[in-house]
């Protein structure tokens, strides 16, 4: 009996074992079915993780070059420094390095060594000899990658217009964001197996997808006639101690884009240096009240719709009184009897007024929006000014009084040079433009589109009339030897900025606007410089800059001087000793 007892004893253990594995076996089948059915997706993708490393490769971007081919913005090999941070043990010392040898502040490498990652991103675009420096330093945990930089080589030639690229690659500003689609290309992958490090393991790649590279651009500009202009409008910007300044040069017949510049300017290759108001492309984001060049609108309006002939005979009295307002001149006189050609050449204020009046509110909006100045201008850069020119069911009792002189509206100096521009070819008013071809899409087609603003009679009056004022009036200094120039002196009160209306004492912008030659015009040419200090006249400040932008121009475009009859002759004569002592005597408006 007693052994039979130890058996049952026995079998009863080895029951209670074995259905305590069955049990362990049926949590580890559970466990393993919940792991691999129910949460395998999960741990997959944890553990793909953990394994892979997923890399952008980036694209090259494509080069702008200027009209004549020279490199404006071009693409060069870089490298990418990163880090893993639990590799780095003398993270003080790394973050101490890195900062001398890339610059930035120590404090914020040594933040991202501390993270708790497998990678880390410490610099993007490193120039080569940079990263070079830094390799040879072997720091532990810092490692490196094929990159590549944007890389200006005029530095801040036609800075504004070309614009920079963000540390992503992607176009900001100016044409590298206008045409950021095209230039940017489309950035390739690269999925690759890692260590327990992090690093990448050498040849553990499961996926690389090649990037395509981005698209080439030409532009319309012309490198050398953008170095002269920014040179002379730098020096005219200083020799006037003056605020700001702009210049356009287009070629009048076709709306192409010769150079377009702006003080202060800044260097690309270190955009984010710059003062916030040096990266503004004033020709085309800044609105000015225009002043008196407006008065060629509104004389080619008057002849257009048949209300005078450059020849018609005004009598003008010293003042005009409109509404409660009284109009001046710049310069006080008696009562004089002047053609239109002399309100223009001499840039009678009461005499535009008298014109505009002849027209009255509907007919001057009427050529003000023919002329394109109610407009943008569909200039291929971002940012364009919406023109502020106020429809003629907003006019008050005094706007007939300011309007047709340039007050109460506002500009930018591009769409103020497509107005210009329409007088000298012949009355078509173009599409400015920056982009000349896209050397990598040969079958695409670039189109700008142009529509009459007036007939070719008005336009070959006009410019009778604004040679008038370079020979015989207020533009003198705008001359330049062996051309014929035409052209409006602009001499413009600034809008108060402190909420109050009217006008901010002493505070003018001066500029010049014009084209040569005079009777079939290669360039306009707008030259604005807002607040100068000792002259505000644009004849005196804006005027010699214009001639030296001039000059170079047609030296430059190969356009032979024409030799002036005997007639011209004398003129020619005077307008040089009068250029010459511009700069000292407010002979201009």
């Amino acid at each position: 009996m007693r052994a039979k007892r130890g058996r049952v004893r026995r079998s009863g253990r080895h029951a209670f074992v074995l259905a305590a594995l069955l049990v362990a076996f049926a949590g580890v089948a559970v466990r393993l079915v919940q792991i691999q059915a129910v949460e395998g997706r999960a741990y997959a993708a944890m553990a793909k993780e953990q394994r892979d490393l997923e890399l952008e490769l980036p694209a090259q971007r494509g080069s702008i070059y200027d009209r004549e081919g020279k490199p404006l913005a071009v693409t060069t090999a870089a490298k990418t420094v990163y880090a893993v941070p639990r590799e780095v043990a003398d993270k003080a010392g790394t973050a101490r390095a890195l900062a001398e040898t890339l610059g930035g502040s120590e404090e914020k490498y040594r933040t991202r060594l501390e993270r708790k990652s497998n990678f880390v991103y410490l610099a993007r675009r490193v120039p080569l000899e940079q990263a070079q420096a830094l390799e040879n330093l072997a720091l532990k945990g810092i490692y490196f990658q094929d990159d590549t930089r944007r890389v200006y080589p005029g530095s801040s030639l036609a800075c504004q217009l070309l614009g920079f690229v963000g540390v992503d690659g992607e176009g900001l500003s100016g044409v590298e964001k206008q045409y950021d689609e095209l230039l940017a290309g489309k950035p390739g992958k690269l999925i690759c197996e890692k260590g327990l490090s992090g690093v990448p393991i050498p040849g553990g790649v499961t996926f690389r997808e090649e990037p395509t590279d981005g698209q080439n651009v030409v532009l319309t500009i012309d490198a050398d006639v953008q170095y002269q202009a920014q040179v002379a409008l730098a020096e005219t910007v200083e020799r006037w101690k003056a605020k700001s300044g702009s210049v356009v040069v287009m070629d009048a017949r076709t709306g192409a884009i010769l150079a377009l510049a702006s003080v202060p300017d800044f260097d690309p290759n270190r955009y984010w240096e710059a003062d916030p108001q040096a990266l503004r492309c004033r020709p085309i984001t800044d609105r000015y009240e225009p002043g008196s060049t407006v008065k060629a609108v509104t004389a080619a309006a008057t002849i257009e719709k048949g209300l005078a002939k450059p020849d018609t005979v005004f009598r003008l009295p010293p003042t005009l009184k409109i509404g409660d307002r009284t109009i001046h001149e710049a310069h006080p006189r008696g009562t004089v009897d002047w053609t239109l050609t002399e309100i223009v050449t001499n840039s009678s204020n009461v005499g535009a007024v008298k014109l505009g009046m002849l027209l009255g509110p509907q007919g001057m909006y009427e050529y003000l929006d023919k002329f394109g100045l109610t407009e943008r201008s569909a200039v291929d850069f971002p940012g364009e000014a919406m023109p502020s020119v106020p429809k003629p069911k907003d006019w008050s009792a005094t706007s007939i009084g300011n309007i047709p002189f340039g007050q109460g509206l506002a500009v930018t100096p591009l769409q103020l040079a497509r107005a210009i521009a329409a007088i000298g070819n012949g009355g078509y008013l173009v599409t400015p433009h920056v982009l000349q071809e896209l050397p990598d899409s040969p079958t695409t087609k670039l189109e700008w589109p142009t529509r009459r603003a007036i007939s070719e009679k008005t336009a070959a009056q006009m410019r009778e009339v604004l040679k008038a004022v370079v020979t015989e009036g207020t533009g003198k200094g705008a001359a330049v030897q062996g051309y014929t120039v035409a052209g409006k002196t602009g001499t413009a009160q600034k809008a108060r900025t402190d909420g109050v209306r009217g006008y901010a004492k002493g505070k003018y912008v001066a500029s010049f606007s014009g084209f040569l030659p005079a009777d079939d015009p290669a360039v306009v040419i707008v030259v604005t410089v807002d607040e100068p200090q000792g002259a505000i006249y644009g004849g005196t400040v804006a005027a010699p800059a214009f001639s030296r932008i001039g000059a170079f121009c047609m030296a430059h475009l190969g356009i032979p001087p024409r030799m002036p009859t005997v007639g011209e002759a004398t003129s020619s004569n005077e307008s040089s000793a009068t250029t010459a002592t511009a700069s000292s005597q407010d002979t201009g408006r």
